[in-house]
């Protein structure tokens, strides 16, 4: 049960919390349609919003963690003309959208997050270097934080949900927990790990009382599901050859007691099979395990703890 919903479908969730968890799973890539190809980024200012569409696609393709963003709107510009080509600087808003970076759906085709359900956005000046027709991205910096400020939402909601820190003790148990019920009820030959927590918010209800609404990730690892030791140790399989999960439920608090799972698996890009006798390969930690996302923690000393932050490029 989320946030959004009907008080009467929350009072139908209350009847049930205390019975078995169901896991519905749909597989997330029927339907897909290719990105449109970018059109060239020039030294005319008539390009500023090919410019600005080039930006969103170099910003998702390196942002490993939480959701991928759409442009909103292009703020201003700025072209320095210098023979042979130019430095072009573009300021542009960009908004989070439903699609957790592991999906493949492209981003033109995600949704939108409603006010009550708490999205993101980010402003982000974006440094172009364009030479003899090539154009090149070479610095980018973002401002993130949630699209309502809390004492917004006050005023525009009071009763909409509120975002909780990403380590929010009892909502990263709660997930925990989720991700237990995961491995137990999917049909899969390999167990998943948690790869993120992607957003946690609370809200009250008068005849339940208060329900953390949890969305996370999850990725698969090598460990068999005929494996005697916890996946908890597993090691996740390289992004390209591993099938990703994104997840949400809800948690209710007062039962201590995980709702039903609603579940988008995400199938490998490289599903060619290792020959007989060969180990996985071995890829980079995942990102909240690696030295990048401490180089970006770092630099964004500010950060909105209840979401994901879009990290500066290059991380140096």
């Amino acid at each position: 049960m989320f946030p959004g919903r009907r008080s009467s479908t929350l009072d139908m969730m209350a009847a049930h919390i205390l019975t078995s968890v169901l896991l519905c799973c749909v597989l997330a890539l029927p339907g897909l349609v290719a990105p449109k190809p970018l059109l060239s980024v020039t030294c005319r200012e008539d390009s500023v919003t090919v410019a600005a569409n080039m930006s969103v696609q170099h910003i998702n393709r390196h942002h490993k963690h939480g959701y991928k963003f759409s442009l909103h709107e292009v703020q201003r510009s700025n072209y320095q003309q210098f023979s042979g080509g130019c430095h072009i600087d573009v300021n542009v808003k960009l908004l989070q959208t439903k699609c957790h970076f592991t999906n493949p759906k492209p981003v033109d085709q995600c949704e939108l997050w409603q006010r009550n359900e708490r999205g993101a956005m980010a402003t982000c000046s974006v440094k172009f270097w364009v030479m003899w027709g090539a154009a090149k991205i070479t610095r980018y910096e973002c401002s993130t934080r949630p699209d309502h400020t809390k004492d917004e939402m006050m005023t525009l909601c009071p009763s909409c949900p509120k975002l909780l820190s990403l380590n929010d003790k009892t909502g990263v148990s709660a997930v925990q927990e989720a991700v237990v019920r995961f491995n137990q009820q999917m049909n899969h030959h390999h167990y998943f790990t948690l790869l993120e927590v992607a957003q946690l918010t609370e809200e009250h209800i008068m005849t339940i009382g208060t329900i953390t609404s949890l969305k996370f990730a999850l990725v698969e690892t090598t460990c068999p599901r005929e494996a005697t030791h916890t996946f908890a140790a597993c090691t996740p399989l390289c992004p390209d050859r591993a099938n990703h999960a994104y997840c949400q439920t809800a948690y209710y608090n007062a039962h201590r007691q995980v709702g039903e799972l609603e579940c988008e698996i995400y199938p490998p890009k490289n599903s060619e099979t290792i020959p007989a006798g060969e180990p996985e390969p071995v890829c980079m930690p995942l990102f909240h395990q690696s030295a990048e996302a401490c180089t970006c923690k770092e630099q964004l000393k500010n950060s909105e703890p209840s979401i994901h932050s879009i990290c500066p490029f290059p991380l140096k």
